[in-house]
């Protein structure tokens, strides 16, 4: 009787344990998502025309499992040469913060040749 209390004991605890790693593993999931979702839009900002920054989507949404992953670029001009973009990313899982990169985009005054 002793040993089949014990043993209820160890697996309650087991079974705690086993959620709590679950939950975590579930989050960072997410995060990783989220991270992906920031560096695609990042690496489309970068690497597009700057002429062409305006034709980027404003917001995207991507569903993996129960989550939604919203991701949201906008383009404000500072002058006539440069650009200010700003990527926020956020997910619909609860407690989660949003992730905002911004950057300056410059045009490129004169061409540069190649040797």
């Amino acid at each position: 009787m002793i040993s089949v209390v014990i043993f209820s004991a160890v697996i309650l605890s087991l079974a705690g344990l086993s959620f709590q790693v679950a939950r975590k593993s579930t989050r960072a999931t997410d995060q990783a998502m989220v991270m992906s979702v920031m560096l695609a839009r990042l690496d489309r900002a970068t690497t597009i025309a700057y002429d062409s920054l305006s034709t980027i989507p404003p917001c995207d949404t991507t569903v993996s499992g129960n989550a939604k992953t919203i991701a949201c670029t906008t383009v404000t001009a500072t002058s006539g040469w440069t650009s200010d973009v700003r990527i926020v990313v956020h997910t619909t899982v609860p407690a989660a913060r949003p992730d905002t990169i911004v950057f300056e985009r410059g045009k490129v005054r004169r061409p540069i040749p190649l040797r």
